[in-house]
Parts: structure tokens; sequence; C-alpha cells
């Protein structure tokens, strides 16, 4: 049987139970029928529109923000994600709201990140036991599986952080929803190179890759270091999240800037912060 088959014959009753999880999670999580969801529910609700028309910059992981002052970004809103605590004491701050969404970096970068100080963890719920650290930590009810990534109708946004969010093939998907929801508004991207390169020398199975080398692909070369595992960069679908972020956001009249340095990002205006 094809290798291609195999993996689907795996991967499809996976998606599904993933589905069904998503949605039994989902109801439980409208109804606040556990006291777990409800305390977290309390805490998110005190996060809307807590910075009102405030402007709010996303970091990504891109080397192109190592050719910016992130020191001078100290007195904005800011969201950082995965490996960023790798850049904290050279910027002399950490990132008011810190997210991981993917499984893979959540677990292994587990202790760096719960141990990061003077920030509020904005984590799926389906990550509580990987990133488990109670202060300052906030779960959210994330749907990884709501529309099938080859679906027209991929991806799904929301306008209601409180009560989900969706999965859009990058983590500045999930952090767009998040600076919307706390009324952040304009918001601006940066580190959004959309430019990888797949070593030959990585492991590969299935979907997920394992360096063996230094990483090149982002800001320090640590990131994605040797033994530490991404998932295969499909930069078409980060694309399409950001075109649907962008038509999203313009709805509700918040504006979004692409202030990566350089990169592949389209369609996003640019603007310098």
């Amino acid at each position: 049987m094809p290798t291609m088959s195999i993996t689907y014959i795996y991967r499809i009753p996976r998606y599904l139970l993933r589905k069904l999880t998503e949605a039994y999670r989902s109801f439980l999580w409208k109804y606040e029928l556990t006291r777990q969801i409800r305390a977290n529910k309390d805490s998110l609700r005190a996060l809307a529109n807590k910075h009102k028309n405030q402007p709010c910059v996303i970091i990504g992981g891109g080397p192109s923000i190592n050719k910016m002052d992130l020191a001078a970004l100290k007195s904005f809103v800011t969201i950082g994600c995965n490996g960023f605590y790798l850049k904290h004491d050279e910027i002399g701050y950490v990132p008011t709201y810190y997210t991981v969404e993917d499984p893979l970096p959540a677990e292994d970068n587990k202790k760096e990140i719960e141990d990061i100080q003077g920030t509020v963890r904005i984590i799926p719920w389906d990550l509580k036991d990987t990133i488990c650290s109670s202060i300052n930590t906030i779960y959210v009810n994330f749907r990884r599986s709501r529309v099938y990534h080859g679906s027209r109708r991929f991806p799904c946004y929301s306008h209601d952080f409180l009560e989900e969010s969706y999965w859009g093939g990058t983590v500045m998907y999930f952090n767009i929803q998040l600076a919307e929801y706390l009324g952040c508004n304009p918001i601006y991207l940066i580190g959004v190179d959309l430019s990888y390169n797949v070593p030959d020398t990585v492991k590969q199975k299935g979907a997920v890759l394992t360096s063996s080398e230094d990483d090149e692909n982002h800001f320090d070369p640590r990131y994605f270091g040797p033994g530490k595992r991404w998932h295969l960069p499909e930069t078409e679908r980060m694309q399409l999240a950001f075109d649907t972020a962008l038509a999203e956001l313009k709805k509700v009249e918040i504006e979004l800037f692409n202030s990566t340095v350089g990169g592949n990002l389209q369609n996003v205006p640019r603007k310098e912060i």
C-alpha cells in the first residue's frame, strides 16, 4: 500500500476523533459545566477589551526581528510565542502575553515557557497538561479541527475569543484573534518572514520534522535547533490565514499591518511601527 494511503488511514480517524472531542469540550465550555472551565472563563472575561484602541505588536519568530530594535517596543502591548523566550534577556522585557498552540513546541519548551515571569500565558485547553503553570496562565477553548484545512471554508475565524478560537496553520492566527479580543487597534505583525528551508538533515515522520542542526529559519539557531520538533511548514496555508484575518478585522474596523522587515507576507498593508 502506498505510503500516502497509509498516512491518511492513520490521520483521518485521528482527525475525526479530535473533531468530536473538541465539539464535546466546546459544549462543556459554552455552558460552563465544570469548575475549571468557569474559573478560566472568568479570568478570560477580565481581559475583554482590556487594551481598547491600544496598538498591539504580535511578534513572530522570523530572522527579520534581529534587524529591529525590539527594546523600543517595551511600551506596547505585545504578544510573544513559542521560543521567543530566547530573546528576553537581550531586549530587557517579556511580552505582555505569551502563547503556544502547537503541541510540539509546547512539549519541547515546556519548562522555559512555564518559567516566564511577568507575562500572562494564553494556552489552549488541550495543552493544559503540558503547560501546567498555575500562575498567570489562562486556558482557552481552541479548536484545531472545526474545519478541515482542505475545505473551502478554512480557516474559521472567531470574533468571540471568550467562547472559542480557531487554528489557521500558524500561531500568529491564534494571536490575532486574541489581540482583537483584547480590544487592540491597530495590530502590527513583525517577524512574519514566511520563508522556510527544510534541511536534508532533518528526520521526518509524516508532517513532523526533528532537527539535527541549528535552525536557520528563525531568529535564534536554538529555536528549532538539534532535537527540537516542528511541523512541515505550509506557507500557502499560512498566507490564507493572514488573508482571512485581514478580511475579518476589516469587518470590525480593526487595522492589521505588516511591519516585518522584508519577508514574503503578501496582501497585509505595510506600515512601520
